[in-house]
């Protein structure tokens, strides 16, 4: 069977696919997206002096969590974190600080690079991007304030 354009039935059926199916990629964001680097996410613990550069916190098994913290590592450069508090002081603003092993740890000086303020059930959460630091692989998050110290693990990134 031949269409009015002189193509085969076949042949734009075969064409109709290919188009439905980049439509269909594009639309679900796999064409020219640049890939991360890395991420990792870890939960925040009240560790005001139990820490070490290479791990972030380090909790007593059955501690209480205080929401989470992710890193993502893009591959311009940048630390992109998002800082989930849950149930900590109500009504508070917290500094979020990024800690980079090895080579932005400890911190050398304030450095904060945003807050969270919670609401009345001590939850808030921040948005916060950070210059990686060239040959750190261990990224971990200090929250500050409201009587607290919340911490992360340290999380690795390729």
């Amino acid at each position: 069977m031949v269409c009015r354009n002189g193509k085969g039935v076949r042949e734009m059926k075969i064409k109709q696919m290919i188009a439905g199916a980049s439509t269909a990629a594009v639309m679900m964001g796999l064409v020219a997206v640049p890939a991360l680097a890395g991420a990792g996410k870890s939960a925040l613990y009240d560790a005001p002096g139990n820490f070490t550069c290479a791990t972030g916190a380090q909790p007593a098994d059955g501690e209480v969590t205080f929401g989470f913290a992710t890193v993502n590592a893009n591959k311009h450069g940048m630390l992109e974190v998002e800082v989930s508090v849950k149930g900590a002081t109500p009504n508070a603003t917290y500094d979020v600080w990024v800690n980079q092993d090895p080579g932005a740890c400890p911190l050398p000086a304030a450095t904060a690079v945003g807050a969270v303020t919670t609401n009345t059930q001590g939850n808030g959460n921040a948005h916060v991007k950070v210059a990686a630091v060239d040959g750190a692989s261990n990224y971990w998050v200090s929250v500050v304030g409201g009587g607290q110290v919340l911490r992360s693990m340290a999380v690795q990134t390729p």
